[in-house]
Parts: structure tokens; sequence; C-alpha cells
């Protein structure tokens, strides 16, 4: 009899271990979730103030680790091929199929309209092969295209090259002009206006994935000085000139991004544009100076305009970067209006108000040298050849280099 209830004793036993690791092995088996919210965060740690990972649209699937409380870490799949993981919150998922069953568990109850008819276990196929592939996050994961960020927005500085040709050349001749009016035998040869940094912004939207459209502007004045003293007969002469522009390009632009981390871009400008000029001769027999004139000019226009660019970006996070672009710029300007004003050493004003207008004046019978002045008709009296309206040009070459958030 004692026997009896012994060898029972030692069954219950065996039986209770036996329910025991089967339980534990229920526990540790690999579980798949999938995700039954609009959309989920995947976090660095168990914790809804943890650092984000990436986000993923309802329907996705994913091998689950291991649970720990209220969320479950889950394995995803690197662009680099290597193995990643994070945690969602319960709430988010409901378990499917675990490894070896066929029988779906639901972590939460689905309405009447939902239940479909479970389907044979298959084969799990590799993230690349799901047709909704994403782009490679900062810290390596994949956000799903449906879920990325739609607007971006970049601040820039810019470095610009451009050749305001009828500017140059005015601030050259009037300087030519003067050499050889006070009987120097010189040509001048000034440093022209080419190079002015400047800054800028732009906001984007993905309107289609790879295709953003943007709107944007860019702000720079670059300005020259060029100083050229002489002495001729004694007497000491200095001629200075100071050319300078102002350019507020408003833009609306088609930004195109057939691979990861490159764009091309173009669009089209509205620039509300001015330009300057500062003509002065001073001359004297000894210091301080004894005499002296100036001229000073302030104008603005404005035009339409084009560019095309092509860019690099490189993600710091998912949501931060910085970018490296060259772009070229096209705008050409005519239609520049303002005043000139005369000053003298005698307390001689006078203010003139028109356009700006470039022509040669005539210095000697086989000689003429182009200048810039706003007159308030077209110049006609003797000595002035070739008159029309100024031109300044605002095309050139820039390289931008900013950063960029996305939201």
């Amino acid at each position: 009899m004692e026997k009896k209830r012994i060898t029972g004793c030692l069954v219950m036993i065996l039986v209770s271990l036996a329910f025991l690791a089967f339980n534990l092995e229920a526990q540790n088996q690999t579980l798949r979730v999938r995700v039954v919210s609009e959309q989920a965060n995947i976090r660095v740690k168990p914790d809804i103030s943890s650092e984000m990972l990436f986000q993923v649209p309802e329907g996705t699937e994913f091998q689950a680790e291991k649970k720990e409380g209220e969320w479950f870490l889950v394995l995803f799949e690197k662009a680099d091929g290597s193995r990643g993981q994070g945690y969602i919150h319960e709430s988010l998922v409901e378990v499917i199929t675990p490894a070896g069953r066929e029988q779906a568990i639901p972590v939460k109850k689905e309405k009447p309209a939902a239940v479909r008819p479970v389907e044979p276990a298959r084969e799990v196929k590799k993230p690349e092969a799901r047709p909704d592939t994403g782009r490679k996050t900062a810290s390596g994961g994949i956000t799903p295209a449906s879920v990325l960020k739609k607007i971006s927005l970049s601040v820039h500085g810019l470095l610009t090259y451009l050749s305001p040709s009828d500017l140059n050349q005015a601030a050259e001749g009037v300087t030519n002009y003067y050499y050889q009016t006070f009987g120097y035998e010189r040509q001048a040869d000034l440093t022209g206006l080419h190079f002015g940094p400047g800054y800028g912004l732009d906001i984007f939207y993905e309107f289609y994935p790879g295709l953003h459209l943007g709107l944007g502007f860019d702000y720079f004045q670059p300005s020259k000085n060029n100083r050229s003293n002489f002495t001729t007969n004694g007497t000491n002469y200095s001629v200075w000139t100071k050319v300078g522009v102002k350019d507020l390009p408003l833009r609306i632009s088609l930004m195109f991004q057939p691979v990861e981390r490159f764009y091309l871009k173009t669009g089209i400008e509205y620039h509300l544009a001015k330009a300057n000029y500062l003509y002065s001769v001073y001359e004297s027999a000894g210091t301080p100076e004894e005499s002296w004139m100036s001229w000073t000019g302030q104008t603005s226009g404005h035009s339409f305009g084009w560019l095309v660019a092509g860019g690099l970006e490189h993600p710091i996070t998912s949501w931060f970067g910085f970018f490296l672009e060259g772009f070229y710029r096209s705008a050409k300007i005519k239609n520049f209006d303002g005043d000139n004003i005369y000053l003298d050493s005698d307390g001689f004003e006078q203010k003139e108000s028109g356009n700006l207008y470039y022509w040669q004046v005539l210095a000697s019978p086989n000689t003429s040298f182009p200048v810039l002045f706003i007159r308030d008709q077209i110049p006609a009296e003797p000595g002035v050849l070739n008159p029309r309206k100024a031109e300044i040009d605002y095309s050139g070459f820039s390289l931008k280099i900013g950063l960029c958030f996305k939201f």
C-alpha cells in the first residue's frame, strides 16, 4: 500500500515537471507579432519616453524575441544585412502564428467582420522582399515608405560667383577716363565684382515618392571697392570706384530624389534686385585734399529667372542632417530705376531720378570709355555713343551648404 502511494506521488511530480517544462517552453517559444494600429513606434528601450528608431504602418509583421512587461522585443533587418532589435508596446500588436503552430493567438478581440479563415503556415519572406521597402534611418532601421516624413525645412549659407559686366566695365571705364583727363599714361586694371556670400531657406513637401515641391529664397549682397592713386605734374589724384548688387530671389522649385541621399532640382525665381555705384575723384597738391567730386547711385529692379541644381544629403538622425548643393542660376535684369546724387567740394549738390543707362563717352577722336549712370532720360548730349539701358547680370554658379530638418 505504501509502495503504491509513493509511486503515485512520483508520477504526479513527473507530470507536474513535464507541465512546467511545457509552459516554460511555450513562454520562450519564438512568436511573431503584427501591427494592428494605424502606425506604431519601434523604440530603443521598453519605455514610452525612449528614443524612437522608426515607425511602421498597420499590418507590418515582426519576429518577437521575448516579452518584457508590456513590451515585445522585436527583430528587424538593417540595410546592411545585419540584425537589429527594438521594443514595441503590446497595445499596438497582436500575436500571430507562433513557430511550429498553425492557430493564431489574438491579443485583443477582432470585430466579427474582420474574422478571416486561418491560412496555412508558410515560409516567412525576408524583409527586403516586401514591396514596402523604405529608407535607412540614422540608427540603421528601415522606415517604410508609407510613413516617411513628408515635410523638410532647410537653412543654408551660400557662396556665389557672378559677373555683372556693365557695372564692372563702367567702374574701369570711369577710372580710365580720369586717367586720360589728368594726363596719366596708363590703363586701369581693376578687380571686378564677382564673389559674394549669402544665405537662404527652403521648405519642401513630398507629394509623391521621390518628388518634392518647394518654396524658398536666397539673399546676397556682394560689393567691390577699387582705389587708384597717381601723381602727374606735382598734383596728387585719386579715383575711387565702388559697385555692388543685392538680390532676393523668391523661388518655387521641384526636387527629384532618384536614389537615397542624392537629388536634382529645378525652379523658377522672381528676383527683387538692387544695384549701386559710387565714383569719387580727388585732386590735391598736398594734404589734405583740396577738391573732390562724387556720384552716388542707388537703383532697384525685378525680373524672372531660373535655376538647376544637384546635391547630396547626409542624415545624422531620422529628423536632422546636412547637405551640400551646387547650382546654376540665370537672371538678367534691365529695368533698373533710382536716384543719382552728385556732390562736390564747393558744396554743390544735384539729385537726378530716372533709369540706369550704360554708354560710351568719347574722350578723344579715337578713344571712348564705358560709363554707367542714372539719368532722367536716355543720354543724347555730344560725346555720348551707343546709349542703352544697363543690364545687370545676376547669373552665376553657387555652392550651398546647410542643415535639413524633417517633420
